[in-house]
């Protein structure tokens, strides 16, 4: 009875910090600021936090996904919490897990402690499964950015 009493302060807790993280980085757009035309990666990364403000998911999710599609680590990292969560995708900790894999592989120190919390709730075999698959995230996202240059 103790485990299920501490699993559930555990989901507040981690449920709590995701939404801390979101919060912390999901700034106020400046009003004056227009998107650019063009697939540029960092105004996708920029759209996708605009949307997480303005809890629009699927966008977030679909703009977040265009930016760690080129690499970049903290929209990676972003994807991830939306898999988790189930925010504009559908839920699912492996598929959080696979981004957040491929976001720590860049040295992104959020997406290290995230997955730590994470960990529990998969089990050994889901996890290496999850690394796994962001394995081939990484080697699709590695041909995609080299046919561009």
């Amino acid at each position: 009875m103790k485990n299920s009493q501490s699993t559930k302060a555990y989901s507040g807790d981690l449920e709590q910090q995701l939404l801390n993280v979101l919060e912390f980085v999901t700034q106020e757009p400046d009003p004056n600021h227009h998107w650019p035309k063009g697939q540029d990666p960092n105004q996708a990364y920029k759209k996708g936090l605009y949307y997480i403000k303005e809890k629009q998911y699927p966008l977030a999710a679909k703009w977040m996904r265009l930016a760690a599609m080129s690499g970049d680590n903290k929209a990676q990292f972003y994807l991830g919490l939306l898999f988790i969560k189930g925010q504009g995708v559908p839920k699912s900790v492996f598929h959080g897990v696979a981004w957040l894999s491929l976001a720590q592989s860049q040295g992104n120190i959020a997406a290290e402690s995230t997955l730590k919390e994470v960990r529990p709730h998969l089990t050994t075999k889901r996890y290496l499964d999850a690394q796994c698959y962001a394995a081939t995230l990484y080697e699709q996202i590695h041909q995609l950015n080299h046919f561009k240059t």
